[in-house]
């Protein structure tokens, strides 16, 4: 069952946030986190969470300010209202649940964000999962040009700067369902502030750097067809998790950046699952089912 909720962000804003649960399972006291990209939702993550529910109930997913299902009517300044979003909503909605097994999962932007939460906040949660983190933009979707005209736009005319993300949803995924979706169409075509890419940057520069010190198990999924995010710095990232922390690395050689939006989701969501699973210790004797 999937539900629209809401919560109070860190301004005072109300925000909106997915919940996903089955009604009819019992309860395994594992919760999920998953933190959508920029212009994602989770309503586009649903076909992908449904199938970690087995194991996973409640999902939280909510949505980032200015995209999915909290839209605002004039583009954000700066990205760093997010961040702190995300800890309201952890102070507001996940921390009173009291879910003793937490695990974090994000893509894209989410997946630099996840990374922020996990190396600030490891105690909350008990694995990480980074598909397609955005830790640097592919200089083929965001060239020299685009990046040195948003620099200049954004010294010229500040606050009233505007700008479009320079790829379409054909360098996102490569499913021609999804691609023919009249859903999805246009769903890139976003206003944003040169200022707001900008802070981005920075988060993204924050959490590769943090990725180092990362504490929490950790999966990431490289996928090999992004042209939006760069897979080599994905790759470096991973190598960066220090040699004592669990990890594991799933490459998708034929996958582009969205990597719930391709025709083989089931396939990575079953790869997640039991990795996730290989992180639960094994029954005590006193636990073992009798034969």
């Amino acid at each position: 069952m999937f539900e629209i909720l809401s919560y109070t962000a860190s301004d005072g804003a109300p925000l909106k946030y997915g919940r996903l649960y089955n009604p009819n399972q019992p309860d395994t006291g594992k919760a999920l986190l998953f933190v959508p990209g920029l212009g994602g939702s989770v309503k586009g993550a649903l076909h992908f969470l449904e199938l970690l529910l087995p194991e996973y109930s409640p999902i939280y997913s909510p949505d980032l300010r200015g995209f999915g299902i909290n839209p605002i009517q004039s583009p954000l300044l700066r990205a760093d209202i997010i961040a702190s979003d995300l800890e309201a909503f952890y102070q507001g909605v996940i921390a009173p649940a009291g879910h003793p097994h937490l695990a974090l999962s994000g893509i894209s932007l989410g997946g630099v964000l996840a990374t922020l939460l996990a190396t600030q906040h490891p105690e909350r949660y008990t694995s990480l999962t980074l598909l397609a983190p955005a830790f640097k933009p592919h200089k083929r979707s965001f060239s020299v040009a685009y990046i040195l005209r948003n620099v200049m736009s954004h010294l010229l005319l500040g606050p009233k700067a505007r700008t479009c993300l320079p790829y379409g949803l054909e360098a996102v995924t490569g499913n021609a369902t999804i691609l023919n979706d009249p859903q999805y169409k246009g769903a890139l075509n976003l206003v944003l502030t040169p200022g707001f890419l900008l802070s981005v940057r920075d988060l993204c520069n924050r959490a590769m750097k943090n990725i180092s010190t990362l504490q929490l198990p950790c999966l990431m999924v490289v996928p090999g067809q992004d042209i939006v995010c760069d897979p080599d710095i994905m790759r470096q990232a991973y190598r960066k998790i220090p040699g004592s922390t669990p990890k594991h690395l799933l490459e998708y050689a034929d996958f582009y950046h969205d990597v719930l939006f391709e025709a083989e989701h089931p396939r990575l969501a079953q790869e997640t699952l039991k990795w996730l699973l290989s992180l639960d210790p094994p029954p005590s004797s006193g636990e073992a089912s009798s034969p």
